[in-house]
């Protein structure tokens, strides 16, 4: 009686394959002479003989078993999930520089921030790669990340933004799998206290005006001196309090005599709009907006803007000459501590040198176009050295005067 062998039926066996002069030509299982070794497979009621490619049993029997491993269902299954998987941890290797070139290009509209803005994060994040010699986007860990922002020292919403560009370039890579995980993703954000002030001292103003004149010399082209603008900028927020945007956006219309009829942009319950106010201007600031010479990145008919930009633009671009102001000038906060000048800080001295000269903080508030004096309140109501000062000389004067003696 024939039997019929079973479909599932798998043999794989090691055999040798002697030579016609082995002594041993009769013992197929013999495993110590140095003839060829070959697998012996039934599979599916059919027999086939394969070589192993080897002369040594041991490594036959390795490709015996690999052989098995692949008939074996269940490791089948276990190397489908396992490619599976790593399919998914797999990144293309991308240069970073690369990498942030075309997020770059594919920054079509970049929300409420300029395009230029993006172009400086990825300049940023480039310098800060090739400063650490990270070459793939693969390469970064949260760590590096993490470190690097603790190394930024520009003013909190300069950071901020900047951290909110970083972790939107890598939650992109993320997605176009140019990293395994988003090394971005557990940075804390930056968080401003938009109710500190950083006045500057008349002392610090002069030298901010001083070192205008630097950067003029450093200058590698006419169309980049720009001291001249800078100063009567500086100038006009410091004596007006007015937002750096809004002095910008000036046309020399707004200026008849000594007062300026400006247009600012204001938030009104979180929606923009526009509010019109006149401020006095001291004689100097008028001779300063009027002597302005012509230049070729100015429409004549302003004092800072081409009009070939939108006012956002031409505010960011403005800013990055601000911004360069640093590498020349050393100022200290009231704890001795490095600061980093930006333009708010001319319309906080605005606000404090008013206070200081005795206008009450209610007018200030009406000055510097607040909603109601509880904004100003948030802003200034905080003693400056300066004022404590004031407040102490006052206080002393006022004992002296009724009859008591105070030693200081």
């Amino acid at each position: 009686m024939k039997t019929i062998e079973p479909i599932a039926s798998l043999t794989i066996a090691v055999f040798t394959r002697h030579s016609v002069d082995c002594r041993y030509s009769n013992e197929p299982q013999w495993r110590r002479c140095k003839c060829r070794k070959s697998l012996y497979i039934r599979e599916g009621g059919k027999t086939r003989y394969v070589s192993a490619q080897t002369r040594s049993w041991e490594q036959a029997e390795k490709f015996a078993q690999t052989e098995r491993d692949k008939r074996d269902p269940v490791k089948v299954e276990l190397q489908k999930i396992a490619e599976a998987e790593a399919a998914k941890d797999a990144v293309r290797l991308k240069p970073i520089s690369e990498a942030l070139e075309q997020w770059l290009t594919g920054m079509k509209s970049p929300g409420d921030t300029s395009i230029d803005a993006y172009r400086s994060t990825t300049r940023r994040i480039q310098e800060w790669a090739a400063h650490e010699g990270i070459h793939y986007v693969n390469d970064v860990t949260p760590g590096m990340l993490d470190e690097w922002r603790g190394s930024w020292t520009s003013a909190l919403t300069t950071r901020a933004a900047l951290l909110t560009r970083v972790k939107a370039f890598f939650r992109w890579a993320t997605g176009m799998e140019y990293t395994r995980r988003n090394p971005a993703l557990m940075l804390k954000a930056i968080t401003p206290d938009d109710s500190q002030t950083w006045p500057l001292t008349p002392k610090q103003f002069t030298a901010l005006l001083a070192v205008t004149h630097k950067l003029d010399e450093d200058a590698r082209y006419k169309a980049a001196k720009v001291g001249q603008h800078l100063r009567a900028l500086f100038e006009v927020q410091r004596w007006t309090g007015l937002r750096v945007g809004d002095v910008l956006a000036l046309p020399k219309s707004a200026l008849k005599g000594n007062r300026l009829a400006a247009t600012i942009q204001k938030k009104l319950n979180r929606k923009p709009t526009a509010a019109r106010v006149e401020c006095i201007l001291p004689d100097h600031v008028v001779t300063a907006l009027t002597s302005l010479p012509a230049h070729p990145h100015v429409h004549p008919d302003y004092f800072f803007w081409s009009k070939g930009s939108s006012q956002l633009a031409n505010t960011n671009k403005w800013l990055r000459k601000v911004t360069r102001l640093n590498d020349y000038l050393s100022f200290k906060d009231e704890v001795g501590e490095p600061m980093q000048f930006r333009s708010h800080m001319l319309r906080d001295m605005f606000a404090v040198e008013m206070l200081l000269a005795g206008v009450p903080l209610e007018k200030v508030s009406k000055l510097l176009t607040h909603e109601s004096v509880t904004i100003t309140e948030r802003y200034y109501a905080k003693w400056t050295a300066s004022r404590r000062q004031q407040l102490e000389d006052e206080t002393v004067a006022a004992m002296r005067r009724m009859g008591v003696k105070v030693t200081i």
